[in-house]
């Protein structure tokens, strides 16, 4: 890959992960297109196409009604005769929309992959702009006042596993009252594999080529193992424990967390204190400086009134916003500046940098609708954190957990896993080493499942391969992976281009009205 491509890439890779905040989805009504069953595209959001796919909410009785999905296109720019079919892919989440995430990171997919491939996101049913929409809330004002007690670490206070399994009890019986038509019985991963089937069908494909990232590797193993003969390409890029996750059994998704952690600490003091603003000594002082801002947190949260922006910043809060940083080591800048800030009482700004998007009730609906059902009250809850070996043992996972106690949604006809099988062609999978949601184990996991498939290890910190560092060692396998089904051998591990730290914009010298910090998940 020359130098100028590599450079184009890491600009693109750093740009559109902010891009995507501007939520310019907001710019195109969806309710114009008519939808249909043959994906009528429309032109949409100046260099896409757009289309409301119409499916079956049941395929095993269609006459229980139907679904519009919202679907985008980045159209493929070669000749006919060098046309390479489409690519599906599924951010994540469950629950985080394809069409913004598409917005924003289509072209670098289409740039890494090949311009002869057309890249098709989709909301999923249930999500975003797929209509009906999974909603529990019957207003905004109603949703936003629930949200604002969410709790991110259950181990923050002796009180926010007790609280929040008994808010989650309540959410859990809501949904049931307000399950409209039995629709929360018909959002599972299963019909959603169907879904993308029947995409595949309608656009004369005979077989799926797919990127999946985080839950995405949920849906793309769930279609390997439900439609094996009809896997062309499929990507599996940070993969979550597939057992744990149908099991409810989310204790996995800290298994590295810690090591994300101190890969920060690692970095940030062989950068040097002209590149990381959260210099210290040691990574033990650095551990140490981080410490403190905790235990001053939790004796004295801040709080920041500019204008019409104002917030209190809790521990709890930065304990989230310090587990959106970890997702990517490019992002490690910006946590060491506004960690700066913070050690001596100023309080970063309000950012529009991380976007806030409401997946609270699409991940609920879904990921517990699939998991079996659960009972767990809160000493066994309690017990399960225990049993965590981690300092963010109350986060994710448990978090997770706690919310599906309450569930009460499970259709019995749901894919109930394993996932694996002999598929028609190898599924390449994919992942960072240190991953504080996917741990790398998972990733092994998978590929045990689904013989000839093959293990690629990208060398960074940070949620996927795609998501957490620029490698060309990464993108050279996916595109040869994707234009002629080479696979890598078994055993590469990919460096990454520019180690943590290298993208130093954001320094000791930024001013707290210029770093991000207040990014709320929901």
């Amino acid at each position: 890959m020359s130098r100028l491509l590599k450079g184009k890439l890491f600009f693109l890779f750093t740009f559109l992960k902010v891009a995507v905040a501007q939520n310019s989805s907001d710019s195109f009504d969806w309710s114009t297109i008519e939808p249909s069953t043959n994906l009528s595209w429309v032109d949409c959001y100046s260099q896409f196409q757009c289309a409301r796919y119409q499916v079956p909410l049941n395929y095993s009785n269609l006459n229980d009604g139907t679904a519009a999905l919202a679907v985008i296109k980045l159209n493929a720019t070669v000749e006919a005769s060098q046309y390479g079919g489409p690519i599906f892919f599924n951010p994540g989440g469950p629950g985080i929309s394809g069409i913004d995430f598409a917005l924003g990171n289509a072209p670098l997919m289409q740039a890494v992959l090949g311009n002869q491939f057309d890249i098709i996101g989709f909301d999923p049913r249930g999500v975003n702009f797929s209509t009906p929409n999974i909603s529990i809330f019957r207003t905004q004002e109603e949703r936003a006042a629930w949200l604002a007690q969410d709790i991110v670490d259950m181990n923050s206070t002796k009180e926010a596993l007790p609280e929040t399994w008994a808010r989650y009890q309540a959410f859990g019986q809501l949904a049931q009252d307000r399950n409209d038509n039995n629709f929360l019985s018909f959002v599972s991963t299963d019909n959603v594999a169907r879904d993308m089937l029947s995409m595949v069908e309608a656009l004369g494909e005979e077989k799926l080529q797919y990127y999946g990232l985080s839950y995405g590797t949920v849906l793309g193993a769930v279609f390997s193992t439900m439609f094996p003969d009809r896997v062309g390409r499929v990507v599996l890029d940070g993969c979550l424990h597939m057992d744990g996750y149908f099991s409810n059994d989310m204790k996995f998704m800290v298994e590295d967390t810690d090591k994300a952690m101190q890969a920060f600490f690692d970095t940030c003091h062989s950068a040097g204190p002209e590149a990381c603003a959260f210099y210290d000594s040691s990574p033990s002082q650095i551990k140490a400086n981080l410490e403190a801002i905790y235990d001053s947190l939790r004796k004295q949260p801040l709080s920041y009134v500019s204008g019409d922006s104002f917030d209190v910043v809790t521990y709890d809060l930065l304990r989230e916003n310090i587990l959106e940083w970890l997702h990517a080591q490019i992002d490690f800048p910006t946590m060491a500046a506004a960690l700066a800030e913070l050690s001596v009482g100023n309080v970063p700004t309000i950012s529009q940098m991380f976007p806030s998007v409401r997946i609270t009730e699409y991940m609920i609906a879904i990921e517990c609708a699939d998991a079996d059902p659960s009972t767990a009250d809160v000493p066994q809850l309690q017990s399960e954190m225990a049993s965590i070996n981690s300092t963010f043992a109350g986060t994710e996972g448990l978090q997770l957990m706690t919310y599906c106690s309450g569930w009460k949604i499970h259709p019995e006809s749901r894919f109930k896993g394993p996932v694996g099988g002999n598929t028609s062609f190898p599924l390449l999978i994919t992942g960072s080493s240190i991953d504080l949601i996917a741990p790398w184990s998972g990733a092994i996991k998978t590929s045990s499942a689904f013989p000839g498939s093959v293990l690629l290890q990208q060398d960074s910190i940070g949620h996927a391969a795609f998501g957490s560092a620029v490698s060309s060692c990464t993108f050279q396998h996916l595109a040869a992976y994707f234009a002629n089904g080479t696979l890598p051998e078994e055993g590469i591990v990919c460096p990454v281009d520019e180690p943590p730290f290298t993208n130093t914009s954001i320094s000791t010298n930024s001013s707290s009205s210029s770093i991000p910090l207040l990014r709320r998940r929901y």
